[in-house]
């Protein structure tokens, strides 16, 4: 996978990329957390108390990104934002976690592992996409793994 990100980023890994890694790190613990959290407490009250305890961080950023572009609040400007807020991210985040407590983190984690492969084939068939060869491979390789640890645990 690090090949893959290599040979997108024209040959070197670049300061972005190591963004992106620090994020990957930052949300498999907090995915983890939640995951360990659900078991005890209902999957609404884990993703209530992890919004609430980044909202010191979330607000700031929020401020200075609105500081920095116009802002032109409309219906559907208002009903999208909802919608992910609410629907997508609120109502989805407490179903996941109901599943990772009911089927455990480990396996959960690698259903969530084939999410770029779904990505790649809804992106094709629904926006007409076009990828590289390397991206339906990694994409492969990615399952390949899923199911041999699957395996091993089984």
């Amino acid at each position: 996978m690090i090949a893959f990100t290599v040979q997108q980023s024209g040959g070197t890994l670049t300061t972005a990329d190591l963004y992106l890694f620090g994020a990957l790190l930052i949300c498999a613990a907090g995915y983890t957390e939640g995951g360990r959290l659900a078991r005890v407490m209902p999957g609404w009250q884990v993703i209530a108390w992890a919004l609430v305890t980044c909202l010191p961080l979330t607000v700031p950023g929020a401020l200075v990104a609105l500081s920095h572009e116009p802002l032109h609040l409309t219906g559907h400007a208002v009903a999208g934002l909802l919608w992910v807020a609410v629907g997508s991210q609120f109502v989805g985040l407490v179903v996941w976690y109901r599943g990772m407590a009911v089927i455990g983190i480990p396996k959960a984690s690698q259903l969530q592992l084939a999410q770029p492969l779904l990505t790649l084939v809804w992106s094709v068939f629904l926006l007409g996409e076009h990828l590289s060869p390397a991206a339906p491979l990694t994409a492969a390789a990615v399952l390949v793994c899923i199911a041999v640890t699957q395996r091993s645990r089984g």
